[in-house]
């Protein structure tokens, strides 16, 4: 193992210690409903959530002796006849040309799914099938796989989704303006495509909300840091596949689709008790903060976060 693979080991195991620590305070709220406590996880693109959350498993499994399923907002996707669809009926909206946005998800089979993890271990005896969206499909379209994933919600302790929106909520119209105005990518798009999006944000939020019982998110210092951390993670891609994948240009293209949800809805409070790992450009943690939800947010410097950014400068 290289110096670097060591260090951001380290540094996933602290900051999974770290969560592990926040969903364990939170799972005893919901313990005595009998029903698995419900997280989201809000992480960009190359932030390392997939590795974060295996780690995370495997902790709260062997540390705090609780079973963790988790699930990915990707795989919620509308069907391939849906996504293409929506592009037409949005046909100059850029924005929804594609998947990943708000608006391109299955949000009735999202509130499914939620609804019945959700059920009492009294009421729940059936497995829960979670969909699975093959993006290798239709030359890279994607579309919705036959597949699916069983999880049991009765032998679970902790349900976690994960994707790059959750968390993030609607504004309100003046609010919204004023972002879009000075937003570096945000404002190249058409102010009704933005309005669109919103509405679209807005659906999510109203139907999905009250489903989770607490909010983890990875937030950068620097949004800027999301094309080098994407980077990062195609080159390895490549270098593990023998170079197949995206070019850098195409990088950069791939994530200037996702900055302006960034820049419009990336400094938003949850509406639940939340816990944000605020990221420095090596994804080390420089802060740590609690949010209370609606009530407004507590913000404190950790030690841990301090440990964190000395073992980068040491090594």
């Amino acid at each position: 193992m290289s110096t670097s693979e060591a260090i951001d080991t380290r540094l996933t195991s602290h900051k999974a210690q770290l969560i592990a620590e926040f969903i364990a305070k939170h799972r005893g709220h919901v313990k005595g409903r009998g029903r698995p406590l419900i997280v989201s996880m809000q992480g960009p693109q190359g932030a390392g959530k997939s590795t974060l959350a295996a780690a995370l498993v495997k902790l709260l499994a062997s540390s705090y002796k609780l079973t963790t399923a988790v699930a990915s907002l990707d795989d919620f996707y509308l069907d391939r006849e849906g996504l293409d669809a929506l592009a037409a009926t949005y046909s100059s909206n850029k924005m929804l040309q594609g998947r990943g946005p708000p608006g391109t998800h299955d949000i009735d089979l999202l509130k499914r799914i939620l609804e019945q993890v959700r059920q009492p271990r009294s009421n729940s005896s059936n497995s829960v099938a979670l969909p699975v969206f093959d993006k290798s499909l239709f030359n890279g379209r994607g579309d919705r796989s036959k597949s699916t994933i069983p999880i049991n919600p009765v032998h679970l302790d902790v349900f976690m989704l994960e994707g790059w929106s959750l968390g993030f909520h609607s504004l309100p119209e003046d609010r919204l303006r004023e972002l879009w105005k000075v937003g570096k990518t945000a404002s190249k798009h058409e102010w009704k495509s933005i309005l669109q999006v919103n509405d679209n944000l807005s659906q999510l939020n109203t139907e999905t909300d009250s489903y989770f019982d607490c909010h983890i998110s990875i937030t950068p210092l620097d949004w800027d840091y999301v094309y080098q951390w994407r980077l990062q993670q195609e080159h390895h891609m490549k270098r593990d596949n023998g170079g197949s994948g995206m070019s850098d240009e195409e990088v950069r293209l791939f994530v200037d689709r996702y900055m302006p949800y960034y820049e419009l809805y990336g400094k938003r409070n949850s509406v639940v008790q939340s816990l944000r790992l605020v990221y420095g450009s090596e994804r080390e943690v420089v802060n740590v903060e609690e949010d209370s939800g609606s009530i407004g947010a507590c913000i404190c410097m950790s030690d841990s976060a301090a440990l964190l950014r000395g073992l980068v400068i040491r090594n």
